[in-house]
């Protein structure tokens, strides 16, 4: 990736923006999604949740503003980025048209906080470069639309599927079996990959989530495993989550739901032999647990730990799933943690080890120099994870997370 389209003077002009959108950044987005929010049709494309008072969307756009100023000269440092946008953006069926609304409210924005920093010369450079930004995203979008239009079992936009069965897994997690209404197949994905719901939710109007898919490729329909957010025996004061709750008290087998092709960036390489390390925190298995099944799928050869930290037995899901594809293939090895054991839970037989995993643990157990490490959990047990990883020199190509969230607060 280059950008020859892009004049030398727009570029100089745009990188010298870096420092003032590091120090301003959020000011800037905030007041982007406040103009943009103003068009009822483009807010319903977005994840309120996101934008609430911990701000994720709003600091996370600012991350990616600040590191295309940044990184304009040089724009193959920013592949990865471009391709999770790009991911969400077809998850939430964004179109070329819907481009012009956050070009407009991306310019207001810099004028509004930016005041007599936003010269001309800096508006016209930016807007230059936003155009040539749009049109790489609009591009890479339309390859993915496509690819999903022509997959066997594919669709483009939202598709109605019904609940066949709920299954409850623990106590706050339920698992949700989908399959289309229209009775035709589905297409395949890449363990990792979430679906995109779009729920009408009694007074609180259209809302997107997106759900990590729980189960391998290849079955005829789709799971998901979902944590009723809220208050519990272990977190009495946690905020009810609106969709999971709405999940778990309203949907029952027959509910139909819209839902958006698979997609994400957080996927298992099935071409790399290398050991693989997959770690996750309470319902982080989810995508992990996708990847566990498709290596047994293909034949259970591949080194590979399953390390899992849960509150408690009450916490944990899947477990007696995990246990038989440990028992039933040699090269699986799997451990539980539990950071708070019930009386009810015996070490040795439901879980391993008390505590909490560390980075130092893992340096002492997994062969740290071969193996690639997959994690999803909690934001806490997260950043553990990305800075241990990057403080033991574990090159980045082998270090893969999914995070809903500025990735750089993991490494703040």
């Amino acid at each position: 990736m280059s950008a020859p389209m892009l004049q030398g003077r727009t570029i100089r002009t745009v990188k010298s923006t870096a420092p003032i959108l590091r120090e301003r950044g959020v000011d800037i987005t905030r007041r982007m999604y406040e103009i943009l929010f103003q068009d009822e049709h483009i807010k319903s494309f977005f994840n309120q949740s996101h934008h609430g008072e911990a701000g994720t969307q709003v600091r996370a756009l600012a991350g990616a503003v600040h590191a295309y100023a940044d990184n304009i000269d040089r724009l193959g440092e920013l592949g990865p980025m471009i391709e999770r946008i790009a991911q969400k953006h077809v998850a939430l069926t964004i179109l070329p048209e819907h481009y012009p609304f956050v070009g407009r409210a991306l310019i207001g924005a810099l004028r509004d906080v930016l005041g007599q920093a936003a010269t001309e010369e800096v508006i016209t450079a930016w807007t230059e470069a936003y155009e040539f930004l749009a049109n790489i995203l609009i591009q890479r979008e339309g390859k993915l639309y496509d690819e999903n239009s022509k997959a066997p079992g594919g669709w483009v936009g939202w598709r109605e599927f019904v609940v066949e069965r709920v299954v409850p897994e623990n106590e706050i997690i339920k698992s949700f079996h989908l399959k289309p209404v229209d009775g035709g197949p589905i297409m395949l994905f890449k363990p990792g990959q979430y679906l995109t719901f779009q729920l009408d939710i009694p007074g609180h109007g259209l809302t997107l989530r997106n759900y990590s898919i729980s189960n391998a490729p290849g079955w005829d329909h789709y799971r998901i495993s979902v944590k009723r957010e809220g208050p519990t025996r272990d977190a009495p004061d946690a905020p009810p989550g609106l969709v999971s709750n709405y999940l778990h008290d309203q949907v029952k087998p027959g509910t139909v739901l819209r839902v958006s092709a698979p997609a994400g960036d957080f996927i298992l390489d099935e071409e790399d032999e290398r050991p693989v390390v997959l770690l996750s925190g309470g319902v982080g298995l989810t995508p992990l647990l996708s990847m566990l099944d498709t290596l047994v799928d293909r034949g259970g050869k591949r080194p590979t730990w399953y390390i899992h930290a849960a509150l408690s037995g009450r916490q944990q899901a899947m477990k007696q799933h995990v246990r038989d594809v440990v028992a039933a293939h040699d090269a699986i090895r799997s451990l539980v943690f539990y950071e708070f054991p019930a009386s009810e839970d015996v070490q040795g037989q439901d879980y391993d080890i008390p505590g909490r995993i560390t980075v130092d643990w893992l340096k002492r157990t997994v062969v740290m120099a071969e193996s690639a490490f997959y994690f999803c959990g909690p934001k806490g047990f997260m950043r553990m994870l990305a800075l241990g990883l990057r403080a033991l020199d574990v090159p980045e190509d082998r270090i893969h997370f999914e995070f809903f969230g500025p990735a750089q607060d993991l490494y703040a």
